[in-house]
């Protein structure tokens, strides 16, 4: 009797089996066509334009001599947006001074940026 109850869950077990397997193309395209489309990144049209990037005269933020700002621009910091973005570690690397210096050129380059 037992091997009667085997056969049979065998038996549903393995035509389960092998619906699955006659569908499994299926399947796949089921679970393909849900996936959602690329996004494109296009900006409207508002959107789309171009930002400046003629260099600034940084000698006009105080402390800053055209030594300071050859350093600056040698290593592509040219304008007052680039200096107000910047870390003042970095600018603090990049032409030996010290971060409080670095930090107070980066604060008047952003008032100068904003204007």
């Amino acid at each position: 009797m037992k091997i009667g109850k085997v056969a049979r869950v065998v038996g549903i077990v393995g035509g389960v089996g092998a619906v699955a397997w006659a569908m499994r193309d299926r399947f796949v395209t089921l679970a393909l066509s849900r996936e959602p489309e690329r996004p494109s990144f296009t900006l409207p049209p508002e959107q789309t334009e171009t930002i400046s990037t003629e260099p600034d005269d940084l000698t006009n933020i105080a402390g800053i001599g055209p030594v300071f700002a050859r350093r600056l621009m040698e290593a592509g910091i040219a304008t007052y947006v680039g200096l107000a973005t910047a870390d003042p570690q970095r600018i603090s690397d990049i032409v030996n001074v010290t971060e409080a210096r670095a930090s107070k050129w980066i604060e008047a380059a952003g008032s100068r940026a904003a204007i």
